[in-house]
């Protein structure tokens, strides 16, 4: 296949509230780059949802038409001269977001192996982001560890922690079926609010991932002196203000974006998920609680902004192409 024969269709939005597809021819491929054909994607809530409302905090004013999405996975099915050793066929996770076809470098392509399902293909590109902030605060393993927030990033945080080795991991959340797939992960404990600030445990170590400014002071309030935050939730939903508790105890707060190392990252997390020794994959794919197909995106994006729905994290089937208008 040509990539001079496709026509890619890309979700844009086009204004807070209004998504539309746009279909465009695509240019010939250069040396370094592949052809993916989407078979699946995600919607990141705490990134795409602020964004979709257009409410999100940004230091730049946004700008319309965007694209949406960062997450998806499918088969190359075409590739450049230079392309190597990517074979057309391969199935691959790479960040080019809600599209029916991907052209990306090959270097930013993560191989699939095999017998990984999509969905746990896809959380390689988060579960990097979390790791990057666990690698900043190098906990210890005699250190006992807080998470605030059990949404995907707070979840994905705990795996990244047990899977390394760490168990002294206690998370605070509101939801119970949340604080029920973080013990699962390996939490050590799993606390709602109310009785998270009754407990007098003091932590050497934490994550903020609620985006809760009431969740970043609560977690602030039970470190002890000295400790380190590392905030992992992306800042966009609400202002997180430092608590009086930041200056008492002389914490330490460090900021996280983005992933370390995804290809270096990705082979540990798929060896992680085939070691055998704890059930990771079945309940890392019980994140994606709400399943969806590309032509009810745009739908799907408003329920999620009206409540309708409230899912850890959406997977996104694209076996409805023909539908996507």
């Amino acid at each position: 296949m040509s990539a001079l024969s496709v026509r890619r269709r890309s979700l844009l939005l086009a204004a807070p509230h209004r998504l539309r597809w746009a279909t465009e021819k695509l240019p010939p491929l250069r040396d370094d780059e592949v052809l993916v054909q989407t078979t699946a994607g995600a919607i990141s809530i705490g990134s795409e949802l602020p964004l979709y409302r257009g409410t999100a905090r940004s230091g730049a004013p946004a700008t319309y038409p965007c694209m949406t999405g960062y997450e998806s996975v499918g088969r190359v099915v075409a590739r450049g001269a230079a392309a190597r050793p990517l074979r057309v066929g391969e199935r691959v996770v790479a960040p080019y977001g809600h599209r029916t076809h991907g052209v990306v470098p090959e270097a930013k392509a993560i191989v699939v192996p095999d017998g990984i399902p999509d969905a746990l293909a896809l959380l390689a590109i988060l579960s990097c982001d979390a790791a990057k902030g666990v690698r900043k605060l190098k906990p210890q393993p005699d250190e006992p560890i807080l998470v605030s927030g059990a949404g995907a990033i707070g979840l994905l945080a705990v795996f990244v922690l047990h899977a390394s080795g760490l168990r002294a991991i206690d998370v605070i959340e509101p939801r119970a079926e949340r604080r029920d797939l973080a013990l699962r992960l390996g939490a050590r404990g799993a606390l709602p609010p109310e009785e998270g600030a009754d407990d007098a445990s003091a932590y050497a170590a934490a994550f903020e991932c609620s985006s809760s400014a009431a969740g970043f002071a609560l977690l602030q309030g039970r470190m002890a002196h000295g400790g380190r935050v590392c905030v992992l939730a992306d800042g966009n939903r609400e202002p997180l203000a430092l608590a009086p508790a930041f200056h008492e105890r002389e914490l330490l707060v460090v900021g996280s974006s983005d992933g370390w190392d995804y290809q270096e990252h990705a082979r540990w997390y798929f060896d992680v998920l085939r070691g055998g020794d704890h059930d990771y994959a079945r309940n890392l794919e019980a994140l994606f609680d709400c399943h969806t197909t590309a032509g009810d995106l745009a739908a799907t994006f408003e329920r999620l902004a009206t409540g309708a729905i409230t899912p850890v994290k959406v997977l996104v089937r694209y076996d409805d192409m023909g539908a996507v208008r």
